[in-house]
């Protein structure tokens, strides 16, 4: 194991604990923020559309598992897979932001640093709102 390796795992595990804490305030399990992929599933549920989890999910694979330079479909592909994964992770975060009452420009620094926004989240004074996505149409419904 390298220092990037490890500095990987370090990250991931001061995230998921930033998370853990996020869950909890929003009334689900702790736990579930340590379990790559489910945290995700999880982080799409609390926050927007559980829907949206798949193409997220599939362009993540897809990205990892296409070779990207060996031809101009398959390099296009997974250009547009992790356009589509990138574009997904922030609206995400920007709609998690929302949910603890902040900004988007909170929403695009835990796309940057989630090890850090996701332990201020966790650990400080925001409180879980809930799902402004559902709230917001359903006014569009009842206007």
């Amino acid at each position: 194991m390298n220092w990037e390796e490890i500095g990987r795992i370090i990250l991931f595990l001061v995230s998921a604990v930033g998370f853990c804490k996020m869950f909890q305030k929003a009334g689900q399990a702790g736990w579930k923020a340590f379990i790559p992929i489910y945290n995700d599933f999880v982080r799409f549920k609390l926050a927007w559309n559980t829907k949206l989890f798949w193409p997220f999910l599939a362009s993540g694979i897809l990205v990892y598992f296409l070779p990207g330079s060996d031809y101009l479909i398959t390099g296009l592909l997974t250009l547009a897979c992790a356009v589509v994964n990138l574009v997904l992770s922030l609206k995400l975060d920007i709609r998690i932001a929302k949910s603890f009452g902040k900004t988007k420009g909170w929403g695009v620094l835990m796309l940057f640093f989630p090890f850090i926004i996701s332990l201020i989240l966790g650990f400080g004074k925001a409180e879980y709102i809930g799902n402004t996505t559902k709230k917001t149409e359903d006014a569009d419904i009842i206007q």
